[in-house]
């Protein structure tokens, strides 16, 4: 099952939306595809600073979603 997250940057115009799930493999988020301003986006391009916000966001969004509220 994939998640859908929408992320309008503050003090931007970019509008990011991001198709993830969460590996119960790997017991983290995995990136499926990302779309920055209705345009295709890889997750390679995204500088570390971002990489480390969003995955903050679709984390906090995934327990939202998915009803947990810790990781066991």
């Amino acid at each position: 099952m994939t998640f859908m997250y929408t992320w309008k940057i503050p003090n931007n115009d970019d509008h990011i939306v991001v198709e993830y799930c969460f590996s119960s493999v790997d017991n983290c988020i995995k990136i499926v595809e990302m779309w920055v301003n209705g345009k295709h986006h890889s997750w390679s391009w995204v500088p570390d600073k971002g990489k480390n916000t969003l995955m903050a966001l679709l984390e906090k969004h995934y327990h939202g979603v998915g009803g947990l509220t810790e990781i066991v």
